[in-house]
């Protein structure tokens, strides 16, 4: 069933799929980003680079592991933006 919107009540609204600040999180929180954080903080500290590179790691799984078990997929809430007047609003499936 295709939504309305709420505010104009028009039909013509389309999914918005892309989401910038997911986009730029996931970047930060990737693996990469993380073991070369790690890496640069043991070498500022003078700690060897292997405890770095196991740290980033681990850190990546756990994040990883704890954004796999919080989705939730019988709730999922979706962005739409009308045609008509621009408006963006959210659907909870």
């Amino acid at each position: 069933m295709k939504p309305v919107c709420p505010r104009c009540q028009s039909l013509s609204v389309y999914e918005m799929t892309y989401d910038a600040h997911d986009c730029l999180i996931d970047e930060l929180l990737s693996p990469t980003a993380l073991i070369g954080l790690s890496i640069s903080l043991c070498r500022t500290f003078r700690v060897h680079l292997v405890i770095g590179v196991i740290t980033g790691t681990a850190i990546a799984t756990l994040i990883e592991m704890a954004q796999s078990n919080t989705t939730i997929p019988m709730l999922v809430n979706k962005q739409y933006r009308c045609d008509n007047c621009s408006h963006v609003f959210t659907t909870f499936n």
